[in-house]
């Protein structure tokens, strides 16, 4: 099997792992705090991390060069995971992973502004396609307005800073170095929150219509420890698929391929869920795939012309 269509399968393995993983949180949110699920899911990353590095010799690549960077980017993606995983009990997977694909249309705009990369008019086009697909999702201004799905659109910006951080600031650090440096903020994040939740002294009302976002430490059922365990497994199986798919083919052959998440999602919401997506959802998911699509292809000519 040659590179490129190895690359493809990896891709497809990566996007069917993350939609398996995004499955089990939300199948998590009624029985479960998020931040207990993030705290036990990060350790458990950390530590089977931590026994490859030590088995295979690359102890060296846990710690990063230096730290500034590295955590400022593990607090863009800890606030994405959070934005999106907080969505999840209130919308159907498919539509918060719609609004998160928004994510490429950010890191361009933010690639412009930040890394002082230039943008034409084929992907200024991209970009306002891509918001208006977004639009047609949300539906602000209408009875069927999702105030929620700002959340997973929220998710999709701080991705996309955690990628321009990564693209501009953390070129020579060790990509495993910034996974476990994630993890560990991402833990120690969840640890803070079940530990400082229950001082606030919620409505036990309010925290239990939102009790996976706003209660701490909740007596967990061996279902609830078996699913926080598929998400950490998947999140590696998922992240290493990935990483070795861009590692083997470009990146327009591997990007438009990771949008295979979107119909897994939309197969899993119909299979556990019995939702069927709106019109104006298929619309909007549509033109933001296109726009991610296209997004990749003028940065590949950007590239091949510099």
């Amino acid at each position: 099997m040659n590179k490129t269509r190895q690359a493809i399968l990896l891709a497809i393995l990566a996007a069917f792992g993350f939609s398996i993983q995004d499955t089990s949180v939300k199948a998590l949110t009624s029985s479960a705090s998020i931040w207990q699920l993030m705290f036990i899911r990060s350790l458990i990353v950390v530590s089977i991390l931590g026994l490859w590095a030590f088995s295979s010799g690359v102890v060296h690549q846990i710690k990063p060069k230096t730290w500034f960077w590295p955590i400022i980017r593990a607090i863009c993606m800890s606030l994405a995971y959070t934005f999106f995983y907080a969505s999840l009990p209130f919308v159907a997977l498919s539509e918060a992973s719609s609004c998160f694909f928004t994510a490429p249309i950010f890191v361009c705009v933010f690639a412009s502004l930040f890394l002082g990369e230039r943008i034409g008019l084929w992907r200024i086009s991209a970009v306002t396609l891509g918001f208006f697909g977004a639009l047609l999702i949300i539906q602000p201004g209408l009875v069927s307005f999702k105030p929620i799905l700002i959340l997973p659109v929220l998710a999709g910006a701080f991705y996309a800073f955690g990628v321009i951080i990564t693209r501009g600031l953390c070129r020579e650090e060790p990509s495993f170095s910034l996974t476990v440096t994630h993890n560990l903020f991402y833990a120690g994040l969840g640890l803070f929150a079940v530990t400082f939740i229950p001082l606030l002294n919620l409505d036990t009302e309010f925290s239990q219509k939102n009790s996976f976002l706003f209660q701490g430490w909740i007596e967990m059922t061996v279902i609830a420890i078996v699913l926080i365990s598929v998400t950490a497994v998947t999140h590696i199986i998922s992240m290493t698929a990935s990483i070795f798919a861009y590692q083997n083919a470009e990146t327009t052959i591997v990007a438009p391929v990771e949008y295979t998440y979107l119909i897994f999602a939309a197969f899993i919401d119909y299979l556990f869920w019995s939702f069927t997506p709106s019109m104006s959802h298929i619309m909007g998911a549509t033109i933001i795939l296109g726009s991610g699509i296209t997004i990749t292809w003028r940065e590949w000519i950007a590239q091949k012309s510099a």
